[in-house]
């Protein structure tokens, strides 16, 4: 009995003391940890990444801290490493996610790019960036190839060039993913959606392998009349409608993978 309360009393004291302060103090600094993560030599010191990641909170900051990296004619893996590691030092990623997606995703095309745009300071788009990137991860960790993340693609209808969120992988098929990071209570505009489900359609019948086209998005809707109508435009498109966290829409994307 004396036993199984030890490590209650150890847990109050860790809470109560002095010594909790220092203890949660190391966890956090572990955690946001801003060493360099790449092996390369060039990699930018600590005090660095700081100053830039200040920068990010000005109006258009990663667009300047995109032209002083530029202007350092750094090599790719260096600017990969600077700009996971601001996003370490905004806590926009812990240093364990940061580590894992740079040791996957590092050098595969848009992965620099996508960073980039995380570290921005519009919330909505870094949480979307962000979903791209675990998406892609995640993918990677349950055997697809990650062709490229945010590929350029002028579907010759919308008035600029898009792009394809996340490219995919396995065997001998290709999935190409437009993913959205919205809540439950969030609504598409449906000629967005419709648009975005075109674009899918054209690059499918683009690709030159067989491709199956993705809409996916992180929570279901709650209004059941708009569900009904994204699952409609969707399948008269043959368009793949998933919902979930990246984990979820991976392993749908792996059942889709074997049933068509």
């Amino acid at each position: 009995m004396i036993t199984k309360t030890i490590p209650i009393v150890l847990v109050f004291l860790l809470i109560a003391t002095p010594q909790a302060d220092a203890f949660w103090g190391f966890v956090s600094k572990t955690t946001y940890k801003i060493t360099k993560i790449t092996k390369n030599t060039k990699a930018l010191p600590d005090d660095e990444i700081i100053k830039l990641s200040k920068l990010s909170d000005e109006a258009k900051g990663a667009s300047k801290i995109g032209k002083k990296l530029d202007d350092l004619d750094l090599p790719n893996d260096v600017l990969e490493d600077t700009y996971m590691r601001i996003a370490i030092h905004q806590k926009k990623v812990t240093r364990k996610e940061a580590e894992g997606m740079f040791n996957r995703l590092s050098d595969i095309p848009g992965f620099r790019t996508t960073l980039r745009k995380v570290i921005g300071n519009n919330p909505k788009g870094t949480a979307g960036h962000l979903n791209e990137l675990r998406i892609a991860d995640t993918a990677y960790q349950h055997r697809f190839t990650v062709i490229q993340i945010g590929e350029k693609f002028d579907d010759g209808v919308k008035q600029a060039p898009t792009d394809i969120d996340i490219v995919l992988k396995k065997g001998a098929k290709y999935f190409a993913i437009e993913a959205k990071n919205n809540a439950p209570t969030t609504y598409i505009p449906m000629d967005k959606y419709r648009a975005d489900l075109d674009t899918l359609v054209i690059f499918k019948n683009k690709h030159p392998n067989a491709l199956i086209p993705i809409f996916s998005i992180t929570d279901e809707p709650v209004d059941p009349l708009y569900l009904q109508k994204l699952i409609h435009e969707a399948e008269i498109r043959n368009v793949q409608l998933i919902f979930g966290s990246p984990q979820e829409q991976v392993v749908k994307i792996k059942l889709l993978d074997d049933i068509l």
